[in-house]
């Protein structure tokens, strides 16, 4: 199994070298990651997300916390 190792490696970077060696293999690069970055940043979006959901839970604690503190009949 050893001995595929640099053989399998050095045709792997061989085939990149061929892609990015002509103008149309640049261009199918070009395509392909113009067409992963338009669907925006999906980290980002998560985050965001994320973001909006503890906003609410707080402002749920905090309506919850106002229900609470309002009536103390003693």
């Amino acid at each position: 199994m050893k001995n595929w190792f640099l053989p399998a490696t050095v045709l792997g970077l061989t085939g990149l070298a061929l892609v990015f060696a002509s103008e149309r293999g640049r261009d199918r690069v070009r395509h392909f990651v113009d067409g992963f970055l338009e669907h925006g940043d999906p980290i980002g979006e998560f985050g965001k997300f994320c973001e909006d959901q503890l906003e609410t839970i707080q402002q749920s604690l905090d309506r919850l916390s106002e229900a609470l503190e309002g009536p103390q009949a003693s």
